[in-house]
């Protein structure tokens, strides 16, 4: 599979991160957390080193400026390699006055201050990247001047959170995952264990037709035969893969590029429906409406107007537990 088709890959998943809690970790202590069954935890590493033990799996060493990514619904620890303390998440957690919560294991010192952001499993295809996942990744960000200020960014709004500090927090959060997946794709492509699951050429065979050519008639039966598979068989295969079929991702892929050719293109509403796949206006526009939430007209208005998401409706932030 090329470069090429895996950078819109990850450009499908749409992947988005909430944020929900920070944990502050005092010298000699780590914080138990279990998993979350509908979500993918990330680890944003403010301040501090340590370790990450997923399960039973060797602990792997993070530093400052790093994101942690623990296998999805395996409990963990995380902290100092060396403690002697341990703490359940749940028992350390504090709600504060602006609604953010807070983890402390200690006495409050912040030896190790990390967020934590959740990818929810309404994001079923960017959950489908990670499933296959077996041991804590640890992505090193620090040789990115840019993404060290947003780390830094991070650490001022925690230190005196106010009013959109979640929200803040969780946009940086983002951008920081994002640019972590670019480079693994850079440098390891389908070799790193974040796409494990794009390994299987029978499914890698029907990703790349969808993402290189989504307006083509795909069906069921039509991708099945590219990966050589039955159409039963294929679409078990690929939704036990990627969290949704292979139609829904279909369309969900589709509405993904219409809605950024909306906001980049003059083009009319109807030329963009053909090009995505739909044979009407009509028909686009109901789609569309029933993801977004907004007509695609008034979609390219407001978006041009101000910052709205890309992101559609089943797609908003659900709350998670912070044990995880």
């Amino acid at each position: 599979m090329s470069m090429s088709t895996l950078q819109a890959i990850l450009a499908t998943m749409s992947v988005q991160v909430h944020a929900f809690a920070f944990c502050e970790i005092q010298n000699g202590w780590r914080l138990e957390k279990r998993g979350v069954p509908d979500a993918l935890i990330v680890h944003y590493i403010l301040a501090g080193s340590g370790t990450i033990q997923a399960g039973d799996r060797p602990p792997v060493a993070f530093g400052p400026h790093s994101i942690v990514i623990p296998p999805r619904n395996l409990a963990h620890t995380i902290g100092f390699a060396d403690a002697s303390r341990m703490l359940p998440a749940a028992d350390g957690l504090g709600l504060l006055p602006n609604g953010l919560l807070r983890i402390t294991a200690g006495d409050g010192s912040r030896d190790i201050l990390l967020a934590c952001g959740a990818i929810t499993a309404r994001y079923a295809g960017a959950l489908g990247l990670f499933d296959r996942l077996q041991d804590a990744v640890v992505g090193d960000l620090s040789a990115s001047k840019h993404l060290r200020h947003a780390f830094s960014f991070m650490v001022e709004e925690l230190a005196e959170p106010g009013l959109g500090t979640a929200d803040v927090t969780g946009a940086l959060m983002k951008r920081c995952l994002v640019f972590f997946l670019r480079l693994h794709l850079q440098d390891q492509g389908m070799y790193s264990p974040l796409f494990r699951a794009l390994r299987d050429p029978r499914l890698a065979g029907a990703v790349a037709a969808i993402v290189d050519a989504p307006a083509a008639p795909h069906t069921v039966e039509s991708l099945a035969a590219l990966c050589g598979m039955s159409r039963t068989a294929f679409a078990e295969r690929f939704s036990d893969t990627f969290g949704e079929g292979p139609i829904a991702f279909l369309q969900r892929a589709r509405l993904r590029l219409a809605a950024q050719v909306l906001v980049t293109s003059p083009m009319p509403v109807k030329v963009i429906a053909a090009s995505v796949g739909y044979a009407s206006r009509s028909h686009f526009s109901h789609a569309f409406r029933a993801a977004y939430g907004i007509d695609p007209t008034a979609f390219r208005r407001r978006r041009a107007e101000a910052d709205l998401d890309l992101e559609p409706l089943d797609a908003v932030n659900h709350p998670v537990s912070p044990g995880g």
